[in-house]
């Protein structure tokens, strides 16, 4: 009896071991153990880094972990979204990115990464309000500037931060829709917004945050932006829709992405941290001084929105002639 009742003690031991293991994974996970990289495309102290920025503060502060924002920019931002695409999909590197992310499917020849495939959407963090178009051009409205495109075609210019850029896209469809034609100037220094002020190019359309403190300050003038709705820090100044150019919405999104493979708790984790720091104050005076507003969309309705910008993008770049081969 007493090796019957030692067979099933030992029995009823490892059922319980076996029971305790498989209940393991229904625990609340340990994650994040250990810092969070936010790799961000764009250089030190524009919108983006900023937005990471403040959004790593709140999210070291909810997790009790560091987080740390790396700064790859070049190539649009193709060098830091490559390294995410390859980076583990652990949960541990994260990418902040804009419109670019897409516009680069259809811009850059031999892609190392698939736009849509590569990546597990987190949540579109933010949107802004377009672009503004600026000029020191001796213009007062947009229908100033294109009765003076129309005088001197071929003659205008306005800078861009190079070719596929958002900045350039605005240009491109601009002059696709005042049926005028102006020459592009790509940039690859700040000197952008200088040579705008001096007139060494004519005009540019460049970040409403960025422009708006010159706009105030009667260094630069600004006639018009580029997205659907206006923006508190220009308020008088006209969407080129309310101008009658209906087909014209440019603007850029901000958003979080893991690579693919990324386990879905996991994305969850930062998705829902990453919402609840969009309703703090911080955040929210970070976004409006960038010329923002806050979205927080679940990874559902970001992939969604990627795949929407995707056909929109396609369709806008092969008219364009921005598609390459």
């Amino acid at each position: 009896m007493r090796h019957v009742a030692s067979a099933l003690v030992r029995r009823l031991l490892i059922a319980f071991a076996a029971a305790a293991i498989t209940a393991m994974p229904l625990k609340a996970e340990n994650y994040p153990s250990r810092s969070i990289t936010i790799i961000s495309p764009h250089p030190v102290g524009v919108a983006t880094d900023i937005l990471a920025r403040a959004l790593g503060e709140k999210l070291s502060a909810a997790f009790g972990q560091s987080i740390i924002v790396e700064n790859r920019p070049g190539a649009n931002g193709v060098i830091a979204e490559g390294a995410v695409a390859k980076a583990a999909p652990d949960g541990y590197t994260l990418l902040i990115t804009s419109g670019a992310h897409i516009a680069n499917a259809f811009t850059v020849k031999k892609l190392p990464y698939d736009a849509l495939k590569d990546f597990a959407p987190v949540t579109q963090l933010a949107a802004s309000y377009g672009l503004a178009l600026i000029t020191n051009l001796p213009v007062n409205s947009v229908a100033d500037l294109v009765a003076l495109a129309k005088k001197r075609p071929g003659q205008l210019t306005f800078a861009t931060n190079g070719v596929g850029n958002v900045t350039h896209v605005a240009g491109l469809l601009f002059d696709a829709r005042a049926g005028v034609n102006m020459i592009a100037v790509p940039y690859n220094t700040p000197n952008l917004i200088t040579d705008v002020m001096t007139g060494q190019v004519d005009m540019a359309f460049y970040s409403v945050a960025s422009a708006a403190p010159l706009v105030k300050a009667g260094k630069i003038k600004a006639l018009a932006l580029t997205g659907s709705r206006r923006s508190p820090a220009l308020p008088e100044t006209p969407t080129l829709q309310e101008l009658g150019y209906k087909d014209f919405d440019v603007t850029g999104y901000f958003g979080l992405l893991f690579p693919a493979g990324t386990p879905h708790g996991r994305i969850d984790r930062i998705y829902g941290a990453s919402k609840a720091a969009l309703a703090s104050p911080q955040l929210q005076r970070v976004l409006g001084i960038s010329g923002m507003y806050p979205v927080g969309s679940s990874p559902e309705e970001f992939a969604a929105f990627l795949q929407r910008d995707y056909q929109y993008q396609d369709r806008l770049m092969g008219e364009l002639g921005l598609k390459v081969k």
